[in-house]
């Protein structure tokens, strides 16, 4: 099974809301090459996170979907929202190298995971 689990645009809110723990959204498009470059990263990045810490999701978005575009504030693809529990809590608007993503996804999730409500560390 793919770690990096694909839905689509109207599942978004569902997935946001019934979310427990810490949550990666990547908001991208085929007509976008590089949403393929994300793509590529976090299938390779994915499994060296512990799914009951950190889930991935990927949506394609239709660029004419204005209600989803203007609920999630997208500017721009590929664009990544990490969220803890429900909220928003980080967002990358701009193109990573690996090396430079699994740092700052190390970083975030050391950051928030202890944050997600009802978890203590």
């Amino acid at each position: 099974m793919p770690r990096v689990k694909t839905y689509k645009p109207d599942e978004v809110h569902q997935l946001v809301s019934d979310n427990g723990n810490l949550l990666l959204v990547h908001f991208g498009s085929t007509l976008a090459s590089a949403c393929e470059f994300v793509r590529q990263e976090l299938e390779m990045l994915a499994p060296s996170y512990d799914e009951s810490i950190l889930k991935f999701a990927e949506v394609e978005l239709p660029l004419q979907d204005f209600d989803l575009i203007q609920s999630y504030n997208l500017e721009e693809v590929p664009t990544l929202v990490l969220f803890a529990g429900a909220e928003e809590v980080e967002r990358i608007e701009r193109i990573f190298l690996p090396e430079e993503l699994k740092e700052f996804l190390d970083l975030t999730v050391s950051f928030y995971y202890g944050q997600v409500e009802g978890r203590e560390e």
